[in-house]
């Protein structure tokens, strides 16, 4: 099945949620849940046509709870609006630009 998003929505990979290490090097394990509202990076699968800011391959932060989750063939992606994104970490540098987009 072929997936094409709409208007200014954003698909996005869900990240595998495995264990990750804090700066500290302290062992975070998958289990843990947070409390706090921490952005989540995501990388961009898919573009709906009204979106101006983000393409494809890019990584894109955003809330978790502006996230919609669907499963596509067994397959987790998340759908985010282009307005609820907060930063976008792209691999090509814009002409004139610093690299930072926060």
């Amino acid at each position: 099945m072929a997936v094409r998003v709409t208007a200014d929505r954003i698909l996005c990979g869900i990240d595998d949620g495995g264990e990750r290490r804090s700066r500290g090097g302290i062992l975070i394990p998958a289990t843990a849940a947070s409390k706090d509202r921490h952005g989540v990076w995501a990388e961009v699968m898919e573009v709906g046509p009204l979106v101006r800011t983000t393409s494809t391959g890019d990584k894109v932060l955003f809330l978790p709870d502006s996230a919609i989750e669907v499963d596509v063939n067994g397959t987790g992606y998340l759908i985010v609006r282009e307005r609820d994104v907060h930063a976008i970490a792209s691999a090509e540098r814009e002409a004139g630009s610093t690299g930072l987009y926060l």
